[in-house]
């Protein structure tokens, strides 16, 4: 392992940690005694029908990813959106596994869909908690790239991650019993493949 991927690694490992401290502290106070953590947040074997699952799984990360490269490839193709790993070949592949899947991915499945999504769910209904964890999901990446792109940019990174903020809670909440393991996949997958694309 080069001292790049364990840089990499180790900032994975330190992103999840802070995304969860305040899950962790949200959990401490209010449901300590009623479910263990990982359960509270999602992070648990999916329940029902696996083939039925394989297939949302499926059916979600294609709708996700042919929106998504029509998206970036009309309106957000720019410097700002460059990897880090642009042009480092394979060389780079351990260090865009690490970055999609975990320092990305799970790190956001934790607070949104994790997170956000149950406890909004469960005072507001799964429609409502489902549409403001999608905006914020949108927002957040809008504020992340402030000041390097323009309206129409800004407007299509808030709508375009609204789309898998919808699909991905959809498929935790009404097909995998919960679990934020399949948005998990699907969340790091899409990611994988655009940091390949440009390796």
């Amino acid at each position: 392992m080069t001292t790049l991927t364990i840089n990499q690694f180790i900032n994975s490992i330190i992103q999840i940690i802070l995304f969860s401290i305040i899950p962790f502290i949200w959990w401490l106070i209010t449901a300590r005694k009623k479910e263990n953590f990982f359960s509270w947040l999602g992070l648990k074997r999916p329940a029902g029908d696996r083939k039925e699952l394989l297939l949302f799984i499926i059916g979600g990360f294609a709708i996700c990813e042919i929106v998504g490269m029509v998206v970036y490839n009309v309106l957000l193709k720019t410097d700002w959106n460059t990897s880090t790993f642009a042009g480092m070949g394979v060389a780079g592949l351990p260090c865009a596994i690490f970055y999609s899947y975990l320092q990305t991915a799970l790190s956001e499945e934790i607070v949104f869909r994790g997170f956000i999504q149950k406890r909004l769910q469960s005072k507001l209904g799964f429609k409502a908690a489902t549409i403001i964890q999608a905006a914020l999901f949108g927002a957040i990446h809008v504020v992340m790239a402030l000041g390097q792109i323009n309206v129409a940019q800004g407007l299509a990174l808030f709508l375009y991650p609204m789309l898998p903020g919808v699909v991905l809670a959809y498929i935790n909440e009404k097909k995998a019993d919960g679990s934020i393991l399949p948005s998990w996949l699907i969340h790091g997958t899409l990611n994988l493949i655009t940091q390949i694309i440009q390796l």
